[in-house]
């Protein structure tokens, strides 16, 4: 499947496109109307190399790409292997960003690296590219790759391949404007764009330096974003609070609380509603339900009263009546 945005991306081409296995079958279906919209979309500025043949015929996965004029993101899940067959002789000036997600990739010996170049899930790879080189992935991946344009990035990069964790501050941040990008994209007007392609460059940079302007307005909603995928990751844990995010992220709490000031709740306000939430699927599962005790102890509220009073100004009824009503 495939969706326009409102704004035109490198060479005047449609700027984003989707293609998803399930909407087009597998193998070389998908295959094909993946590399025909790439090429249609995408293909004068980002050629693609060729692939191999076992790629060809046996791939199942997934593939979102937008760019915002001279910048793209493409997300490739996929649960078959993929593996480059010839890559092209067309000369690049650009620095791209691999970010893995799930299994890996691997690049073959990139000019600036000396050796092949291995980003397992967790890790990021930044280079400089001035020429295609081979890649292969794992069975079970998933990566993001940005692309920037060389000026952009040159003068941090070139000769200095950076490499490090994703979970680092910048690169949260980072991979939480990505996100928004990608949900917001198609509602995206050409200032808005542009808006959101110099944030992605400079929350890059931040990536390179280890640090990102935290005083910025611009990157206020990446922060905020952030603090609330850091905290989806941790709602079990005992000491997550905003204090406990802000340290994670190296802000100040005034910094987090700034973030969330124009927004409809606060961070403590979304842990809350968030672990109200994940409460309520527990009691609706049939079979293994907890008992409200149980439940109250697992997602950190203080006592059973203080979960029941929680619960209900949320949904209207107490945790035993949510649990009776699902069953």
């Amino acid at each position: 499947m495939s969706d326009r945005p409102r704004f035109l991306g490198p060479g005047g081409k449609v700027g984003t496109f989707t293609v998803d296995a399930e909407a087009t079958g597998s193998g070389r279906k998908t295959w094909e109307s993946f590399i025909d919209t790439w090429n249609d979309r995408m293909g004068d500025s980002y050629p693609l190399p060729e692939f191999d043949a076992a790629t060809v015929e046996g791939f199942q996965g997934s593939m979102r790409s937008v760019t915002l004029h001279d910048t793209a993101v493409n997300e490739l899940w996929g649960s078959s292997p993929l593996r480059t067959r010839a890559v092209g002789t067309h000369e690049h000036d650009h620095i791209r960003l691999y970010v893995g997600l799930r299994g890996a990739l691997a690049l073959q010996d990139p000019h600036d690296q000396g050796g092949d170049a291995h980003i397992p899930a967790g890790t990021y790879f930044m280079h400089h590219v001035v020429r295609e080189n081979h890649f292969h992935t794992t069975a079970d991946s998933a990566s993001r790759i940005f692309i920037f344009p060389g000026d952009a990035l040159r003068s941090l990069v070139s000769g200095r391949p950076r490499s490090g964790p994703a979970t680092s501050p910048a690169a949260q941040v980072l991979l939480a404007h990505t996100t928004m990008v990608q949900r917001t994209v198609g509602d995206l007007g050409p200032a808005a764009a542009r808006a959101s392609r110099t944030a992605l460059i400079e929350l890059a940079k931040g990536l390179v330096l280890d640090h990102f302007d935290d005083r910025e307005p611009t990157f206020t909603p990446a922060l905020a974003q952030a603090a609330r995928d850091l905290a989806d990751a941790r709602l079990t844990d005992a000491d997550l609070s905003p204090a406990a995010v802000a340290a994670h992220l190296h802000v100040s709490v005034r910094t987090l609380q700034r973030a969330f000031a124009g927004l409809d709740e606060s961070l403590s306000a979304y842990i809350r509603r968030r672990r109200l939430a994940e409460a309520a699927e527990a009691l609706s599962v049939p079979g293994t339900r907890p008992t409200v005790s149980e439940t109250a102890a697992r997602w950190h509220f203080t006592d059973s009263s203080h979960f029941i009073r929680a619960f209900k100004k949320q949904y209207q009824v107490t945790p035993a009546q949510y649990a009776r009503r699902a069953a």
